[in-house]
């Protein structure tokens, strides 16, 4: 092996962000080229004298760059190899192709809603009603009590103190990352996660632990020992729709992992950009640890991803510390857009765009588990499905079938936080085809390659 010739190890820790900035050199000067294949993983750390997983991390660091890319059963190889970039994700596919590979609730058409919220908002541009200076640390006063009434669901006493206003909750995911993790500690997170996770721990330098999971979500006890035996200050947590499982967090559970978050002094990362899937009424980590979570929000499901708005709710000093980082990272959000989401937030219909987006995706769910009887039809009712693959299929190959058929999925690995792992699943979202008879269609193709035989082209003589 010739890759790691230059590479002095003893020139400093062997840390994934040195390996990784080692290897986008080797690929800058030209030493590793298009197609390459990396080292085992193994074989790199006994070569360079670390742990597998400090590799592991490094090559997903290049993986989620878009240097490098990952075939299950093959390795890592330099270039995109064709494949979907793991975030935030691909171009947009030909019209002809049904795209369940991005979670947006397309069902219900937004363009109308979002179009007059913008005119209006242009309107108070032009008679100087909007101002377009600056806006304070927090985000703007009446930026943060429009969105009150919401955050209330799930924070109960929330004021507009106690609010953060940023451009999505993926800006707030690095934020939080930056601002309130205890130096040299850890983030704890679901074995399968949201791939904005990885993603933005990989870009702030935040090393993951993945933790066991089961039909509930994330196990205590696995929290627990993993808190005994390295160290971690945050656990992301998803508690009403898991992505990618679907799975919604049953009340005992989040009970159970509030009281080890309180046990080892962890902060609780609470998505709730889901949360509107919920009926009104749940209680999640904001009520039952308040003094030790911070609530994400955002309005890229429940509206468009082109509002980005976003929002996070906790603790005055856990508060004043994140928008501090925020106003780093990005200096404040376009007070237009805003401005349009305070005038949707504030619109009766808003609640009514709500309950249709919770009827249509219960609607949809029947139809699935009609056709992949295989499935839970509780977990569809929350826009995913997480569809283990029948025996002889690997996940790309799956997916590049799918594809063939006019189906884009997503493959199970770009959601596993060990990049070592492959859970042999793919994820379709269930909401992001606005068409239903275009949707049952595209169900109708999954549900036909799922009887058919898995192939493998590859083979080692």
């Amino acid at each position: 092996m010739t890759i790691f010739r230059n590479f002095d190890a003893q020139d400093g820790p062997l840390t994934a962000r040195r390996i990784e900035t080692f290897l986008r050199g080797q690929i800058e000067a030209g030493v590793l080229s298009s197609g390459a294949k990396l080292p085992p993983i193994r074989e790199t750390a006994w070569q360079i004298g670390c742990a597998p997983g400090t590799v592991a991390r490094a090559y997903r660091a290049l993986v989620v760059a878009g240097l490098a890319h990952g075939e299950v059963g093959r390795g890592t190889f330099i270039g995109s190899g064709g494949q979907a970039d793991p975030f935030p994700m691909r171009a947009p596919p030909p019209e002809a192709v049904a795209d369940f590979s991005v979670n947006s609730f397309q069902m219900e058409d937004a363009s109308g809603l979002l179009a007059e919220a913008l005119h209006r908002s242009a309107a108070r541009v032009a008679s100087g009603a909007l101002s377009l200076t600056y806006q304070g640390l927090e985000g703007g006063r009446e930026n943060r009590e429009a969105v009150v009434p919401l955050i209330s669901r799930w924070r109960s006493g929330v004021t507009a103190e106690d609010i953060v206003v940023a451009s999505g909750a993926q800006s707030l995911l690095s934020a939080a990352f930056l601002a309130l993790r205890d130096p040299g500690a850890g983030v704890a997170c679901d074995a399968l996660t949201y791939p904005g996770v990885i993603a933005a721990a990989v870009a702030t330098g935040t090393k993951l632990h993945p933790v066991r999971m089961d039909a509930q979500g994330m196990c205590p006890e696995a929290l627990d020992a993993l808190c005994r035996k390295v160290p971690v200050s945050q656990v992301f947590l998803m508690p009403a729709v898991q992505n990618p499982t679907g799975g919604a967090m049953p009340d005992a559970r989040r009970s159970a992992l509030a009281e080890s978050a309180a046990r080892h002094r962890l902060t609780v990362l609470e998505d709730q950009v889901y949360g509107f899937l919920e009926e009104p009424g749940r209680t999640g980590f904001s009520d039952l640890i308040p003094e030790r979570t911070l609530l994400m929000f955002s309005l890229s499901k429940c509206v468009a991803p082109a509002l980005r708005v976003g929002y996070a709710a906790g603790p005055a000093a856990m508060i004043r510390r994140l928008a501090s980082a925020q106003n780093a990272l990005q200096m404040m959000v376009s007070p237009v857009l805003t401005d349009a989401a305070n005038w949707i937030l504030g619109l009766p219909a808003f609640e009514e765009r709500l309950a249709r987006l919770r009827e249509g995706s219960a609607r949809r769910a029947d139809y699935v588990a009609e056709r992949l009887p295989g499935l839970v039809p509780d977990r569809l009712s929350r826009g995913v499905a997480w569809l283990s693959l029948p025996e002889g299929w690997t996940e790309d190959g799956f997916c590049a079938e799918a594809e063939a058929l006019g189906v884009r999925v997503s493959p199970g690995r770009l959601f596993a936080a060990d990049a070592r792992t492959a859970p042999g699943a793919v994820r379709l979202c269930l909401a992001s085809v606005p068409d239903e008879t275009r949707f049952r269609a595209a169900i109708d193709r999954i549900a036909g390659l799922c009887q058919r035989p898995g192939t493998r082209s590859e083979f080692a003589p």
